[in-house]
């Protein structure tokens, strides 16, 4: 947890949130900064602005002698107008940020299953590395989009509540004389007031196309059985020909006959074989022991033989 502290570490796991997740994601940042850019300022302007504006259009009420005539319900409608049109400021851009959100969300989900579908394309089969990309970008966009919604919805509804709760304490506030067939209670902006509402469509339409997706990807496995291979009644010619073989005779005294042309040292086996089997890769080394030879020089030329990558065929010879 500490490493975060350091900014070079936060700058690269910035970097690879912002590579897994693809282009959708730098969008849905920018889109994010934005709205928390507006929310702070709709937050500053409730703790410090708002309350000077509250006490300027009391004070302008207050300092009106007439309150009973329709100029003096006129005024007093445009005094809290005007309260309600400085806490709705920056509102309608907020919820828009709040939508635009999770159907950037959905365009990162879509663009990584496209992404996936190419990789199913090309290589015929689901390889579970090569759609690990695609994956990440259908899933990080999606989740990013999600947390951004559901923080803007929380934030939204806390400054909904807080200017509908100041409108309604104004108009309690700006009182006014009974007179012209109008009570006290009777205002001109009868209107109720409503609480803002955000659609949360989109949130649902991502989770259906996430449910979609990861089924389809479940169903990519690879499954395991057993080849068939049915006999060719004309086999290649190097199939029916014996594959060459190397014949290693170990004398009683102690040396090594190859192919029953040359005498070897035991100890010059390995680059023998070796080169027997750079020339035949398919080649067969038979290792064939005198019953009166010794067995430490048996086993010396079986050693140096599995050292040059062969395992030999070992018999022993009859008298």
């Amino acid at each position: 947890m500490l490493d975060f502290l350091i900014p070079a570490n936060v700058i690269d796991v910035i970097g690879g949130f912002l590579n897994a997740g693809g282009p959708v994601v730098v969008a849905l940042l920018a889109s994010t900064f934005l709205m928390w850019l507006l929310i702070t300022e709709r937050g500053l302007y409730f703790l410090f602005a708002h309350r000077r504006l509250m006490g300027q259009t009391e004070e302008s009420w207050n300092n009106r002698d007439e309150r009973s005539s329709w100029e003096a319900y006129a005024y007093r409608e445009r005094l809290i107008s005007q309260v309600r049109i400085e806490n709705q400021k920056h509102l309608n851009v907020i919820r828009a940020l709040i939508l635009i959100t999770p159907l950037l969300g959905l365009l990162g989900t879509v663009t990584g299953m496209l992404e996936v579908f190419q990789v199913i394309v090309d290589t015929g089969a689901s390889n579970a590395r090569l759609m690990a990309s695609g994956i990440s970008r259908a899933t990080i966009p999606t989740m990013t989009g999600l947390a951004v919604a559901l923080t803007g919805v929380l934030a939204i509804n806390y400054l909904e509540r807080k200017h509908v709760r100041s409108i309604a304490r104004l108009s309690q506030g700006l009182k006014v004389e009974a007179g012209l067939g109008h009570g006290v209670r009777r205002r001109l902006s009868g209107s109720s007031l409503e609480a803002g509402e955000v659609d949360i469509t989109p949130l649902l339409d991502i989770v259906f196309i996430l449910l979609i997706f990861f089924i389809v990807t479940a169903t990519f496995l690879d499954e395991i059985g057993i080849g068939v291979n049915t006999p060719d009644e004309t086999p290649p010619e190097e199939l029916q020909r014996p594959p060459p073989t190397m014949i290693l005779n170990v004398r009683n005294d102690g040396f090594v006959m190859v192919d029953d042309v040359r005498l070897a040292d035991p100890r010059s086996v390995t680059p023998i074989v070796e080169a027997f089997r750079a020339e035949n890769p398919n080649g067969v080394v038979l290792l064939s022991a005198a019953r009166d030879a010794r067995v430490e020089t048996t086993v010396l030329v079986l050693d140096q033989t599995r050292i040059a990558g062969v395992e030999p065929a070992v018999t022993l010879q009859a008298r």
